[in-house]
């Protein structure tokens, strides 16, 4: 349990959150949903609403974006889409009971058609659903993603099979009896059931033909009439990544999706319409740049696939970079939408139940801690695969789930089955999580196609610039060089090789009003804009080093940083002079390695080596301590200098904190990102009065601001915290 420690603290404001949603249903607290089988509280959970009687759609709605992450003005408290219902009043829960969902961070599944690989394609959706239904409203889940087929709704041109649409109305019908919504994916590939081979399509193109997309509006047309007034369904989600990999231009893919989403809105134009690509992940696939198809829809998808985490998070699954790549490409993949976390799990069977476990339970946590708009599960029940090795075909097949093939539950399941009661006791009405106002600009050069070495090593170092400010306990997100800065008092532009000139032209206008720029030099010649903004003469790039050293020249300046001397591959190192900044911390000759430059009203910091590209290239294993502390020192004194620092004080950089602020009682969400055990000591600007498990029990009395806090490995944990 939590004990006292002691110290000051500073904390900031929080933004609004947008709620959309209506209340989940509720039921009573039983010993397992409680720490340590606790007695349940005497009064009510805070935040739980009381059970809804009349339909789904009192326990259900669309997704809603739960603040103002991505850049332009964050929605008002009260927003919702305007084609969106405004949810009803909900009366308050009964004492003793607690809200069973959180009907604004909905849990949901991906159910695919096939569980074995001796399976048939006609075998789709053959098996009773309700055995699945039932049990995926047991365990929670608001949320089911089904997949048509169809080869199997179409087999001849312009004729529909009667059994195959009757499957697809027993899942319609499932759902609705268990209080669930479905996402229907109308094209999808899972190297598996050939949803998409239909036999008259003659070798034809699915993605560029004309006449296969003409018959694709069709289909897509037939099933959404049909169901257009269903409350069982969420939303439409018009193909999945691996479809979306045999596309070979942005334009193709631009000009399908505005195709099929246009049939959509023809028939419904109220419910949601996604298309499962997360941008950075298909472009480091195939090189083709989605942002364009994406941009018209009201929600987004992020995911990581094998490749992209083997490019970008090498190393082990459950500590170091892997362990925030979900929650990066979350907040990379927003546009002023929500985001949906996808497929949620891991990959292989190659991993032991407590790495599974572990990396799950980390991408949950992450999920929630960073705006998510909800979690899909990779899959419900392992793939029932032949007998050899390797276990896996190609990057998309999709084999783990949270079950094993006998359809028992694996040590995962318990992971989800615990988070989901956490999740459901964090009222997102009343909590808010603080804002980010400081953001990562991830460069426009990285969607420049190989062989461009921005596009290579510019999202590993945006990565590691992440982690850094995550370990410093900044409320940190990530932008695009496009994307306004207005929202933003911090701005960290991690060893770019360059930026456009309008870029650095805002980016100057900026901190001339206010802001703060923190750049890490990239390699080439530096613009004269960058010589005013920073205050430095730039007078070459001393080229690369194997030794990072570092001696302090003026304590204190930016954090109490300390002099090292690092085994680090530097690729580049600019040699500066003096014009007019103040010099930090220099090499061991002398040449300047972090200035700190008064441009109007804003600072400008210069660090002239490349370190989160030196870092992300690498050993993943063990990257130079001295290093990574000198990183996340800057970045939190630049925060804590622009008023937007680590809310709550904390001595763990290893351990992620979300602090969730309500009137007179707060949330905060840890996070051990590391696979040991940690005591966290933590500090708030005001007396904490107790603490309690989000979950319930008896609240423990601190009366201090101090706090220390045992955490297990890769553990996570959630307060409720009041105060006098």
């Amino acid at each position: 349990m939590p004990t006292r420690r002691k110290g000051p603290r500073d904390r900031r404001s929080a933004a609004p959150r947008t709620p959309a949603e209506a209340a989940p249903a509720t039921e009573a607290a039983s010993a397992d949903d409680r720490p340590d089988g606790a007695a349940a509280p005497d009064t009510p959970v805070p935040g739980g609403p009381a059970a809804q009687s009349e339909g789904i759609a009192a326990d259900l709605e669309p997704l809603a974006d739960h603040g103002a992450d991505a850049p332009g003005t964050p929605a008002p408290a009260d927003a919702l889409p305007a084609e969106e219902p405004t949810p009803a009043a909900e009366p308050a829960p009964a004492p003793g009971r607690a809200p069973r969902r959180n009907a604004l961070f909905p849990l949901g599944v991906n159910h695919y058609p096939l569980d074995a690989e001796t399976s048939g394609w006609d075998d789709w959706y053959a098996a009773d659903p309700e055995a699945d239904f039932a049990a995926f409203a047991e365990a929670r889940l608001t949320l089911v993603r089904v997949f048509l087929s169809w080869k199997s709704l179409e087999p001849q041109v312009g004729q529909y099979a009667d059994a195959a649409e009757d499957r697809l109305q027993e899942l319609v019908e499932a759902a609705r009896r268990h209080k669930l919504q479905l996402i229907v994916c109308f094209f999808a590939d899972d190297r598996l059931a050939e949803m998409l081979d239909v036999p008259w399509g003659r070798k034809r193109d699915p993605h560029t033909d004309p006449y296969l997309l003409q018959r694709q509006t069709a289909l897509i047309q037939r099933v959404v009439n049909r169901y257009r007034a269903e409350p069982a369904i969420f939303g439409w989600d018009l193909a999945n990544e691996a479809f979306c990999t045999g596309f070979t231009s942005a334009d193709d893919l631009a000009a399908w999706a505005e195709t099929m989403r246009d049939a959509v809105r023809e028939v419904d134009p109220d419910r949601p319409v996604l298309l499962s690509v997360d941008p950075e992940t298909l472009f480091r696939h195939t090189g083709v740049d989605a942002r364009a198809a994406l941009g018209p829809s009201e929600i987004a998808v992020s995911h990581v696939t094998a490749p992209y985490r083997a490019y970008a998070a090498e190393g082990p699954l459950t500590s170091g970079p892997s362990t925030y790549l979900d929650s990066f490409l979350l907040r990379s993949a927003s546009g002023g939408v929500p985001v949906l976390l996808d497929d949620v799990g891991v990959h292989s069977l190659d991993h032991s139940h407590a790495e599974e476990s572990a990396a799950v339970r980390t991408a949950l946590y992450s999920g929630l801690m960073n705006r998510a708009a909800g979690v899909l599960l990779r899959r419900w029940r392992d793939l029932d695969t032949e007998r050899r090795e390797p276990y896996f075909r190609d990057p998309f097949e999709v084999l783990v789930g949270v079950r094993d093939i006998d359809d028992e539950p694996k040590p995962v399941m318990s992971e989800v089955a615990s988070f989901a009661r956490v999740a459901a006791r964090i009222d997102l009405r009343r909590y808010t999580l603080v804002q980010e106002r400081t953001a990562v600009l991830l460069p426009a050069e990285r969607f420049e196609p190989l062989p461009n070495l921005a596009s290579l090593y510019d999202p590993r170092a945006c990565l590691q610039a992440y982690i850094a400010a995550k370990e410093a306990h900044v409320p940190v997100t990530v932008v695009h060089e496009g994307d306004s800065l207005d929202p933003y008092s911090v701005i960290v532009v991690p060893s770019a090789f360059s930026l456009e000139d309008s870029t650095w032209e805002r980016l100057s206008a900026w901190v001339q009003g206010g802001g703060s720029l923190l750049l890490s030099y990239g390699g080439g010649d530096a613009p004269d804009i960058v010589r005013e903004l920073f205050g430095v003469e730039f007078l070459g790039d001393g080229g690369a080093r194997a030794t990072l050293s570092c001696r302090i020249a003026q304590p204190d300046v930016l954090g109490h940083l300390t002099s090292f001397d690092a085994r680090l591959d530097v690729p580049s190192f600019a040699l500066l002079g003096q014009a007019g900044a103040t010099v930090v911390a220099t090499d061991a000759t002398g040449s300047p390695l972090l200035t700190l430059n008064q441009a109007g009203q804003g600072r400008a910091v210069l660090c002239a080596a490349p370190l989160e590209r030196a870092l992300a290239q690498g050993d993943p294993w063990a990257p130079p301590g001295a290093v990574t502390a000198l990183l996340r020192t800057v970045y939190a004194a630049v925060a804590s200098a622009a008023g937007c620092g680590a809310p709550v004080a904390c001595d763990a950089p290893g351990v992620e904190l979300g602090l969730f602020a309500g009137e007179g009682e707060d949330i905060l969400v840890l996070l051990n990102h590391e696979p040991a055990t940690v005591d966290v000591g933590l500090v708030f600007d005001r007396a904490v009065t107790a603490v309690a498990d989000v979950r319930g029990g008896q609240p423990v009395v601190v009366g201090s601001t101090d706090l220390a806090v045992p955490l297990a490995a890769n553990g996570a944990l959630a307060l409720r915290l009041s105060y006098g």
